[in-house]
């Protein structure tokens, strides 16, 4: 027998019943109605799917980037889904600018549920060990690192004078393993290493306070952050085990779990979503 459900996501769900007792999980623990979630990084690429998949489960959200113009692209489609969405122009690795965030998004919405540090970049200079330009590498771990910190920390307040909270930080299948092509993964592999590493001091220091913290490790994604690379990604289809790279939308279940009730006892994980990579 099957109990059938219908998702956030608008997906039919089916729970099979075992020995006569309902396996059952209630979908009102993935509903994000009356949340406010905040997502950086959601110009394009793997951030417009993370708003999307907010809104679609019924939250509040608001998106940030440096760019504009693509940032407004990006509200558009969210309160194309019904939901309402804010625009705030960001860089996240400037304290001023992530404060205005903040305050911007309780001011609006009286709150701060879920945060998504999604924003990320790559600089060819910081690529290899041996042949570095620093100012390339800084720029990485910026982008990547600091400014998860920052946001984490700004966003984070907020959330314990809530006693509730749920981060998620987007770290990379880079996060545990090198990285391949090999020439391109040296200061990116190191921010990712310290996504998962600022993942698991948050999740101690809030456990009891009612915040989690999570990553999720996607692998090889087509987005505009990889287009460049394309040449040297053309073979990484044939080298993952499923025989493919990544849809973006298959990162939304991971994403709405983490941010919904059904995670509430986890924290200090890293979710990857990888095509079996890390089981090499």
């Amino acid at each position: 027998m099957y109990a059938v459900y219908q998702t956030g996501l608008g997906r039919v769900v089916e729970f099979a019943q075992f020995k006569g007792v309902a396996n059952v999980m209630p979908m009102d623990l993935f509903d994000l109605s009356g949340r406010v979630g905040i997502v950086t990084g959601a110009s394009s690429g793997l951030g417009v799917t993370f708003a999307e998949t907010l809104a679609q489960a019924g939250a509040d959200v608001v998106i940030c980037a440096r760019r504009l113009e693509k940032l407004e692209e990006t509200g558009r489609k969210v309160r194309d889904l019904g939901a309402r969405c804010l625009v705030v122009q960001t860089d996240v690795t400037n304290p001023d600018q992530v404060d205005n965030l903040v305050d911007r998004t309780v001011e609006t919405f009286g709150k701060i549920d879920i945060l998504v540090n999604n924003a990320g970049a790559f600089f060819p200079g910081s690529k290899i060990a041996d042949d570095l330009d620093f100012d390339a590498v800084q720029k990485v771990m910026d982008a990547n690192l600091t400014s998860a910190a920052l946001c984490s920390h700004r966003a984070g307040l907020k959330m314990l004078d809530q006693g509730y909270g749920r981060i998620i930080n987007i770290a990379s299948v880079l996060s545990v393993v090198g990285g391949v092509p090999e020439d391109y993964s040296y200061a990116y592999s190191i921010s990712k290493h310290g996504m998962v590493g600022l993942t698991k001091a948050l999740a101690l220091q809030w456990a009891k306070k009612g915040v989690t913290a999570n990553a999720i490790g996607p692998a090889y994604f087509e987005t505009e952050l990889t287009e460049f690379l394309s040449d040297e990604f053309a073979g990484l289809a044939q080298r993952t085990p499923m025989g493919r790279m990544g849809k973006p939308e298959e990162l939304k279940t991971a994403l709405l779990f983490l941010a919904a009730e059904a995670s509430s006892y986890i924290t200090g994980q890293i979710v990857l979503v990888d095509g079996g990579w890390t089981a090499w």
